[in-house]
């Protein structure tokens, strides 16, 4: 342990055990409806044990896809067992430990000390009942530690240790979180400090709490709002923030979807894999800005600068001074390009593999921005057929022509034709086929604009805008779809973030604070 975690920790036991001391009765938690058991995905498994135990968990390449729900894959009820799944854990619980053993950091980490041979339980205890903390993201009881140290051969210590790693990640106590139902059926009640740290460390960090948390968890202290404050803005300055950037982002803002997005090397020459990676960080580092406090996320839609490397100076025609290996923050000044609905990311993954995707690009501002989705086509409703048409903008109005068609893409063309100047990839371009694009248009409730740059303006003053995020962020964070009775829980926070300039570490203060992150209602019985 660092001495500046220790110092830490060592404040939160003594502080919190003082306000323990003369701490009232806490309210009567208000009702809140149930939350299904939510199971580690795939990328919180992996950022799980390199937390826990130091090492990387490399089966995880080889997990299902976890399927969204709401847009997120954290959502309990996108979750179904799978047998497959418990043969997969067990094969990565095998790997994880064998690793853990024969990593030198891992294993020195690992063992707090050297089982004496005359009376070895100590030590072995002093080795098991951390890892299990660690592991499970709580304190397991005697008698968990008495079953796990019984795995422990003193003389056949690696065998047992790793017999021990194996059984702690194959726990339900591992690969799902579980948060104890305390209380009668259907009665709802204050999470208990273990399980509300769990809560926010898979929030902003996808992954398990640290020592910190886990001190402030044991003497009560983390249940306090200033404190819960004090804890969101440390933890998104730490690296591992990055789970939420990946999370939360990488979902919201659809640039997970690179992953699968491939193009024609020869129409698309810039395209390859190193451009793929480098189009994800860059986006990654748009959204990194906004985890400080006292920034408006209306400049993540409005900022004039883009963040470039080698690869990416290229698709933005740069100079060959701005093209550098390493990152670098410039200033787009006269390029045609503003904030996040110009990234060459975003534009790829809303894109066809040999063309511009209009109504999905449309479809994105209405659904992830301004959460206004659209119904679902009617059956009548044609495919866009062949045509002759020059451009994008010519084609989708012979599709209007079909009256099954004109509703909905009366709604979606015009905010999707704005994007036209960027092509597949997201390189600028002025003409499709030989004819001038013209990226202007009008929304349905009548405001005009020439280009994505205006449409960015108008979305980002757009009062569902926040109301969006608010609503996006607090289904992330509590894994289930909201319900009527969030509504007064969902306006206060959204009044919160606007008073606050639209400050997104105030948005993610002011969800945790709340009743429904911080309540649990025990299941009812089947």
């Amino acid at each position: 342990m660092r001495p500046a975690t220790a110092t830490r920790r060592s404040r939160a036991l003594l502080g919190g055990l003082a306000l323990v001391a003369c701490a009232p009765e806490p309210e009567p938690a208000p009702p809140v409806p149930e939350a299904m058991v939510r199971r580690l995905t795939a990328f919180e498994y992996a950022n799980t044990v390199r937390d826990v135990l130091g090492v990387e968990a490399a089966l995880t390449r080889e997990f299902p896809a976890d399927p969204p729900a709401l847009g997120f894959d954290t959502v309990a009820a996108s979750q179904p067992p799978s047998a497959l799944l418990v043969q997969i854990f067990q094969h990565s619980a095998e790997s994880i430990a064998a690793a853990t053993l024969a990593s030198e950091p891992a294993r020195a980490a690992l063992m707090a000390c050297t089982p004496d041979p005359a009376d070895p339980a100590p030590c072995l205890r002093a080795i098991v009942e951390p890892l299990l903390t660690r592991a499970w993201r709580r304190p397991p009881s005697d008698s968990e530690t008495d079953r796990y140290l019984a795995l422990v051969d003193p003389a056949e210590l690696d065998a047992g240790l790793r017999l021990v790693i194996e059984a702690a990640l194959l726990s339900p106590h591992f690969t799902f979180r579980w948060e104890h139902d305390a209380g009668a059926p259907g009665e709802s009640r204050w999470l208990d400090d273990y399980a509300l740290a769990a809560r926010l460390s898979y929030f902003l960090w996808s992954s398990a709490p640290d020592d910190e948390l886990l001190a402030l968890a044991a003497v009560g202290e983390l249940q306090r709002e200033p404190v819960l404050a004090e804890q969101v803005e440390r933890m998104l300055a730490d690296p591992r923030s990055a789970g939420f950037v990946d999370g939360f982002a990488g979902q919201w803002l659809y640039f997970r979807g690179l992953d699968d997005i491939f193009r024609d090397a020869h129409r698309y020459p810039r395209y390859d894999d190193t451009v793929r990676e480098s189009m994800r960080e860059a986006i990654r580092r748009r959204f990194r800005e906004f985890l400080v406090p006292g920034r408006d996320l209306r400049d993540l839609l409005l900022d004039t600068h883009a963040h470039v490397d080698a690869e990416l100076a290229a698709l933005y025609y740069l100079p060959d001074e701005l093209a550098v290996d390493d990152f670098t923050r410039i200033d787009l000044g006269p390029h045609k390009r503003r904030g996040l609905l110009t990234e060459p990311g975003l534009m790829t993954v809303l894109a066809y593999p040999f063309a511009s995707a209009p109504t999905r690009r449309g479809r994105f501002v209405l659904e992830q921005l301004l959460c206004s989705p659209l119904p679902p086509p009617p059956p009548e409703a044609a495919a866009q057929a062949e045509s002759d048409a020059s451009t994008a903008r010519e084609r989708l109005a012979q599709h209007r022509a079909n009256p099954a068609c004109a509703g909905c893409h009366a709604i979606l063309d015009p905010i999707g034709l704005a994007f036209e100047h960027f092509d597949a990839v997201g390189a600028w371009r002025g003409s499709e086929h030989g004819e001038l694009i013209d990226a202007s248009g009008e929304l349905p409730t009548g405001e005009p604009f020439s280009d994505v740059r205006q449409l960015a303006e108008i979305v980002a003053d757009d009062p569902r805008f926040p109301r969006c995020v608010a609503t996006k962020v607090l289904t992330y964070a509590l894994g289930r779809p909201l319900v009527a009775d969030d509504q007064p829980v969902l306006e206060d926070i959204l009044q919160k973030f606007i008073t606050a300039d639209r400050d997104l570490v105030a948005l993610l203060v002011a969800v945790v604070q709340s009743d429904p992150f911080r309540v649990r209602r025990a299941q009812e019985a089947p």
